[in-house]
């Protein structure tokens, strides 16, 4: 009677489960993180890092290249006590500092600076929707950028810059649990008890 042979009623029950189990990845939560730049990826941030000039570069130059934290933000302000903290650190003499921050520290007050950290990150739930949906496993592609500047200025000219960051952020990320739904049951229950 229930055979190979389908009625009317039963396909489109086997194709909606089909379509239900096939189509499920796209199902899983994705998402997505950014400090808001003026930078559409790490190439243009760098590459107007580099137009920053120290000895030449002036406060409103630095702003109009997008390091400005009040307009575009996702930067700090640092007065001269906050570079001091930054750069001078207590086994490192002084004589190693670079010329520029040696400077810096002599006009104590009429030295700040801007520190700036710029990022964009994307999540994508990948693998088994069941798998990730039971508590399974759950994988995680994590792929982006991120860029930092310090910027040192001596009344309005920049006399020191330093940046670092990560061109092409690619992780994976994978978390197991060979019990599933079970897995935080115990550490659950052990909490209601207290």
């Amino acid at each position: 009677m229930w055979g190979c042979n389908m009625n009317l009623y039963g396909r489109p029950h086997a194709l909606a489960l089909l379509v239900l189990l096939s189509g499920c990845s796209g199902l899983l939560p994705s998402e997505r993180a950014e400090i808001v730049s003026p930078f559409r990826d790490y190439l243009d941030a760098e590459g107007r890092y580099q137009q920053a000039l120290p000895g030449v570069t002036r406060r409103p130059e630095l702003f109009s290249l997008g390091f400005d934290p009040v307009i575009n933000g996702n930067g700090r302000t640092l007065s001269f006590l906050d570079v001091r903290m930054m750069f001078v650190q207590p086994n490192v003499p002084i004589d190693y500092l670079p010329d520029s921050l040696v400077t810096c520290l002599q006009a104590k007050e009429r030295c700040s600076g801007y520190a700036f950290e710029f990022n964009q990150t994307d999540t994508q739930r990948t693998g088994s929707f069941w798998a990730d949906v039971l508590n399974f496993r759950k994988n995680r592609e994590v792929r982006g950028w991120a860029f930092r500047a310090v910027f040192v200025l001596v009344d309005d000219t920049l006399v020191h810059k330093v940046s670092n960051g990560e061109p092409q952020i690619r992780r994976l990320q994978v978390e197991r649990n060979p019990l599933g739904p079970l897995q935080g049951a115990g550490e659950y229950f052990s909490d209601q008890l207290r």
